[in-house]
Order: C-alpha cells, then sequence, then structure tokens
C-alpha cells in the first residue's frame, strides 16, 4: 500500500492513537476545559453581583414610591419606624430567595440568599459565589435602610465598604463593570 507524500487529516482515523498522542489531546483538552470554566464561574458571578444590585435598587425604588405615597397622603408617622423594619416588608416586595430571619431554620436554605437580621435591623446578603469578593474572607454582605443624605426618602446603604472587582472581566466585554459598590449607592 503506498502513503501519500503529505497525509491528510481524516487517514488518521484508520489506526489508533498512540499512548502519546492520547496523552497530549487529553492535556489540551483538559486545559481548554479548566480555562472554559474559570471563565463561566467569572460570569455567573459577575451575573449574581448584578442580581444583588439590581435587588437593592429595586427594593429601594418600592420603598421610595411607598414614601411618596405616605407624604400624598399626609401619613408620615409611620415612616419614621421604617428604619428598623424588614425592608422587604417595607417595601411589599420579596425576592424569590428570600428566606426569612436570620437563625431562622429557613435561613440554612442554600445560597444565594437574602436574610433580616432583625437585631441589627440589617439585609444580610449571602453570596453563591464569592471567589472576587475584596473584604476579608467575608461571604456575607450587610445592607441597612437610612433616611437618604438629600432629606428626601430611603437608600439601602452598605454597613461596611466592600469591593466585588470582576476586572478581568470587565477589561474583555463590552458591558461596563462597577468596581466598587460606593459609585452604586452615591
Amino acid at each position: 500500500m503506498k502513503t501519500p507524500l503529505f497525509p491528510l487529516p481524516w487517514m488518521y482515523g484508520r489506526r489508533q492513537l498512540s499512548r502519546v498522542e492520547v496523552a497530549v489531546y487529553a492535556v489540551a483538552i483538559g486545559t481548554l476545559c479548566t480555562v472554559f470554566i474559570s471563565y463561566l464561574t467569572d460570569y455567573m458571578e459577575m451575573a449574581e453581583k448584578v442580581a444583588m444590585e439590581t435587588t437593592v435598587r429595586n427594593v429601594t425604588a418600592a420603598i421610595n414610591l411607598r414614601y411618596a405615597m405616605q407624604v400624598m397622603t399626609g401619613d408620615r408617622r409611620r415612616t419614621e419606624q421604617w428604619t428598623r423594619e424588614n425592608p422587604f416588608e417595607v417595601a411589599q416586595t420579596f425576592p424569590p430567595n428570600y428566606h426569612g430571619l436570620l437563625g431562622s431554620p429557613a435561613a440554612a436554605a442554600e445560597r444565594p440568599a437574602w436574610l433580616f437580621d432583625a437585631p441589627r435591623a440589617e439585609l444580610v446578603y449571602l453570596p453563591r459565589l464569592y471567589k472576587h469578593l475584596e473584604e476579608g474572607a467575608v461571604d456575607e454582605l450587610r445592607f441597612r435602610l437610612e433616611r437618604n443624605p438629600s432629606g428626601h426618602g430611603f437608600v439601602l446603604a452598605p454597613t461596611t465598604v466592600y469591593s466585588w472587582q470582576l476586572s478581568a472581566i470587565a477589561k474583555n466585554s463590552q458591558v461596563p463593570c462597577r468596581v466598587h459598590c460606593t459609585a452604586l449607592f452615591s
């Protein structure tokens, strides 16, 4: 049988691969899978960060709409107590991953989860992915309902300044990525 001077790719299907070829292919496929999974988890973390920020914005907007309604009806007495109450109950809206009070049996649910810490009057967010959350070894974010510094309405402000940086993704994507949470609330 004659072998051609330049073998074509489909000609290799007729023979078994050597161990070296199998090893090279396995290493190449393993490396590609590792890189793909790394990027996939980074994008999943970015999506979770955006979902958390969107929930904070939506709850703040709902609270401010209720506040505006209270101001228009002239009944502002009740709004003074809102800073000590659960912001989800004040807004009368609950995200799908809200699990109630911190310390309750339902609080041991899977992540991501929103919880309310009643003694401290803070919302607690437990992210599923927090590899890029840079505040020590913190695996939770806390928010408190406060009066807006402008004097009109309320704002859900983080109790500690945190940085959830996804800079590697932001450099490679067309979508701008917020670097610090302070930009979100200022």
